[in-house]
């Protein structure tokens, strides 16, 4: 019983200490942790203010060229790297060039996105600004590069020096197309102090993107005011530096369609000064699709100079050098060609050049456009031409090495009939030879008459035949021409830099595609059409041959004895067999003529007037009269075009059909006239058709993938 009661007793106890712990004790603890944390909570606001001080003004300029400074060490760093890949004349993999110029877009990237704070100074801000806008201009450098590294090593400086900030001049990699004009201007810019003249802006480099994206430089007169027009709307303008050269970006991408670019400056006078070059960009819509951006100067055939990178290797070699080796050859190649001729002919007795059945100089069309007057015609090549219009002269020009020339001049020809004399004269200005033709001009403010081909006389289509075999012989010596330009780059073990064995390469390629696509025109004998049937058979094995090369100067090096038979093969001299009389006729007058390019042009302004020239005529007819050619009456045609200096076929498609990428058209109606639709002659008359063809733009496509039209 005691035992039970201290049994009960002790659970009391427990009982009672367990309640005095959970009613009174724990609650007491609790609270006093409540009291406690406002004062931690407190302690720590105290804290904060004291461990974290406001950042100071000058801790964010410090931050901003912190971060400045990284990301243009970074941008430099990756440019560098990419220029390295190139050094000493090196064409790197196209997986490693692929690599290096991501890792350089991704660096510049992220410069161009610097963010300028406002609340900086104005000179930290402009300095950032400056690098920003550097990298920028680096940047649309970069993405314009081509993605053959062969094609895109000569160039690559061109995105270090824009992220330096320097003024970028023409990159390497176009010279040999832009380089060109450029010496040829400088004679003109050289004597401009004596006739205080102005000087003229210019093209040397124009990348467009399928985007619309464009990059142009050039060169214009130091500190002049420079403006872009786009048709007769400014789309960009700068102030040219010390230098004169310039390159720009423009703001805006150019939209889809067709667009003609003109440079225009202001000098200090207030008096400005339009390109003479017109650049003419077709934009596709979307971006997707085919562009082209070519190029043109009066006098100077058209010269396409870039393209987008879905266009492939053939053609962007294509538009490099296409039109510049030809002008570099004009003067050489035909002496090339023509001497083994002269050989061969030397031996024939003078009677071949006695008979003439087929006249010297002819007169191929007339246009008319108010009261300009412009007369298209054929004569040996390098003689000086002189025309009238009844006893009105017109003008002087000199037959250029395919043999073709056209005379502008200004005279009002009424309504009604009319006689065109077309006269090839001697060094000493002394008529040698006179075509007369008449015509009715009908009405209309542009009018156009063309020679009748069937009925002109059996003479007349023989007289053709001359002119297409010195366009065909000029032909084969730009190929002997260039393929030895690449032949010597290797001479005596050198190793020549990227660029050279590609603008080489690319001119051989182009003299041979264009031997391939030559047409011959009605009237040849059988003989000589087979010889160029056979000759372009050759260019094909040797352009074949030549384009399987890998781009690098060793494999071309290694191919260039297989692929120099193959191009000797195409160079085969006439045989004997294909050598006409109508040949020997036509080289005659040109050995003849060919001083007459400098003496006669510059003896005709001393001509007197019009009503004077008249008054010789009857003296001479009547005393040593030249003969003279009677020609068929000229007929009109309303789908006859004249081609004058600077036009190109994109443009007059352009003009005819509303797209110029529908110049095949014309191209296929005149095949048998062109053999380059990218260097199109003054003088030549094409017909252009009312319609254009539907497929008109796949045929675009497919040249410029290197395949064969027709």
């Amino acid at each position: 019983m005691m035992k039970n009661r201290a049994g009960l007793l002790a659970l009391l106890v427990l009982a009672i200490a367990t309640i005095l712990m959970v009613f009174f004790v724990m609650p007491r603890i609790s609270d006093d942790g409540k009291d406690n944390a406002p004062t931690t909570a407190s302690g720590d606001a105290a804290k904060t203010p004291a461990s974290e001080p406001a950042k100071p003004a000058e801790d964010l300029a410090t931050v901003a060229t912190e971060k400045m400074g990284r990301l243009k060490a970074e941008a430099e760093k990756a440019a560098q790297a990419l220029v390295s890949l190139f050094a000493d004349g090196k064409v790197p993999a196209a997986e490693a060039y692929a690599g290096a110029k991501a890792e350089a877009e991704k660096a510049l990237a992220a410069l161009a996105a610097l963010d300028v704070p406002e609340a900086l100074e104005a000179s930290l801000k402009e300095t950032m600004t400056a690098a920003r806008g550097n990298a920028e201009k680096a940047l649309a450098l970069l993405k314009t590069l081509p993605s053959d590294p062969a094609a895109a090593g000569a160039a690559i400086g061109t995105v270090v020096d824009a992220l330096a900030g320097k003024a970028v001049t023409a990159p390497e990699a176009p010279a040999p197309q832009t380089e060109a004009p450029a010496t040829t201007e400088q004679p003109a810019q050289a004597e401009a102090p004596a006739t205080t003249g102005p000087i003229v802006p210019r093209f040397d480099v124009l990348r467009v993107e399928p985007d619309g994206s464009a990059v142009i430089a050039g060169n214009a007169e130091p500190g002049a005011k420079l403006e872009i027009l786009d048709g007769d709307t400014v789309i960009f303008q700068t102030e040219v530096g010390i230098s004169g050269d310039f390159a720009v970006i423009l703001d805006k991408p150019l939209s889809p369609g067709d667009h003609s670019l003109q440079l225009r400056v202001t000098g200090k006078d207030g008096k400005p000064v339009t390109s003479e070059e017109v650049a003419t960009i077709s934009i596709p819509e979307n971006g997707n699709g085919n562009l082209l951006a070519m190029v043109t100067r009066p006098g100077e055939a058209s010269r396409v100079i870039t393209a987008p990178e879905t266009v492939n290797q053939a053609d962007k070699k294509a538009r490099v050098p296409a039109e510049e080796t030809p002008a570099a050859q004009t003067a050489e190649a035909p002496q090339a060609t023509a001497e083994p001729q002269n050989e061969a002919t030397a031996q024939q007795p003078t009677e071949a050049t006695k008979p003439a059945p087929a006249p010297e100089v002819q007169v191929s069309a007339v246009e008319i456009e108010g009261d300009r007057i412009f007369v298209a015609g054929t004569a040996a090549p390098g003689s000086a031409v002189r025309a009238w219009a009844d006893d009105a002269l017109i003008g002087a020009a000199t037959a250029d090495n395919t043999g073709h020339f056209v005379i502008e001049g200004t005279t009002a020809l009424a309504v009604g009939d009319h006689t065109i004399r077309a006269e090839l004269l001697d060094a000493d200005g002394k008529v040698l030879v006179r075509a007369s033709v008449p015509f009715n001009r009908p009405e209309g403010h542009q009018v156009a008459v063309v020679a009748q081909s069937k009925t002109a006389g059996a003479g007349q289509p023989e007289a053709m035949v001359p002119l297409d075999r010195a366009t065909f012989e000029t032909m084969r010596g730009s190929v002997g021409k260039a393929f030895g330009i690449l032949q010597g780059l290797f001479a005596d073990g050198k190793k020549p830099a990227a660029e050279e064995v590609a603008a080489a390469r690319s001119a051989t390629e182009i003299g041979l595609q264009s031997l391939i696509d030559y047409r011959l025109g009605a009237g040849v004998d059988s003989d000589y059409a087979q010889f160029v049937t056979q000759t372009a058979a050759r260019a094909r094995n040797a352009l074949e041959a030549l384009k399987a090369l890998a781009a690098d100067a060793d494999a071309v090096r290694e191919g260039l004895p297989k692929v120099a038979e193959l191009i000797n093969a195409v160079l085969e001299p006439l045989p004997a067999a294909a050598v006409a009389e109508a040949q020997t006729t036509a080289e005659k007058p040109a050995a003849q003529a060919a001083p007459n390019a400098s003496t006669a042009p510059a003896a005709e302004p001393q001509a007197p007037a019009p009503a004077a020239e008249p008054a010789q005529a009857p003296t001479e007819t009547a005393a040593d009269a030249p003969k003279t050619i009677e020609q068929a009456p000229l007929t009109e045609s309303k789908n006859t075009v004249i081609i004058r200096r600077g036009d190109t076929l994109w443009q007059i498609s352009r003009r005819v059909y509303g797209l110029g990428v529908r110049y095949t058209t014309i191209y296929l109606a005149n095949a048998n006239k062109i053999t380059n639709p990218d260097l199109i002659e003054p003088g030549q008359v094409f017909q252009v058709p009312h319609d254009a063809l539907p497929n008109a733009e796949e045929l675009h496509r497919k040249r410029l993938k290197g395949e064969t039209i027709d």
